[in-house]
């Protein structure tokens, strides 16, 4: 009877580890990245003090109840643009295009997005939108049509390049 009571005390024990060790658990999935916050952590090439801890392709613990848990997705994501410009000539133009972005893997593309998109992930699109229909207009503005029509690589890199240095920084 005394090793049937103990037994039973071994296997509920081992239960509960386990139900705890799931509870505690957390992986990133191939395309997003874990955001764990409620503790001073350190990340690599990141420095201390971020207040946050960047899980990415790994499993971590997190302590329920101090630590909180969100996801950010490192998917690739498009934009539409369609944006009224005027030429240089004076000609209104209106210019369709797509926008491709995703987040970086890098864990300084991933801590900007998490400080400016981890609750808003869905308003990504609309701000690259912003910033990609502000500098295309200033970039069809000092082209002429004909430009356009001829090189339409250079108009491709002179808007990848206009956006590059805010879409880091975004």
């Amino acid at each position: 009877m005394g090793i049937g009571i103990l037994a039973g005390a071994v296997v509920g024990s081992l239960v509960v580890l386990i139900v705890l060790f799931k509870m505690m658990w957390r992986v990133a999935e191939p395309n997003e990245a874990l955001i764990i916050s409620g503790s001073n952590h350190k990340n690599e090439g990141l420095g201390d003090g971020m207040g946050f801890r960047i899980v990415t392709g790994r499993g971590t613990l997190v302590v329920p109840g101090v630590q909180a848990v969100r996801k950010l997705s490192l998917d690739l994501n498009e934009t539409q643009l369609s944006v009224e410009c005027v030429t240089h000539q004076g000609i209104p133009l209106k210019v369709r295009g797509v926008v491709i972005f995703k987040v970086g893997d890098d864990f300084v593309s991933i801590a900007n997005a998490a400080r400016r998109f981890l609750d808003q992930q869905k308003l990504m699109s609309e701000r690259v939108h912003i910033v990609f229909a502000g500098h295309l207009r200033a970039i069809v503005g000092g082209l002429t049509v004909e430009d356009m029509i001829r090189d339409r690589e250079k108009l491709t890199g002179q808007a990848r390049s206009a956006c590059g240095t805010e879409m880091e920084k975004l």
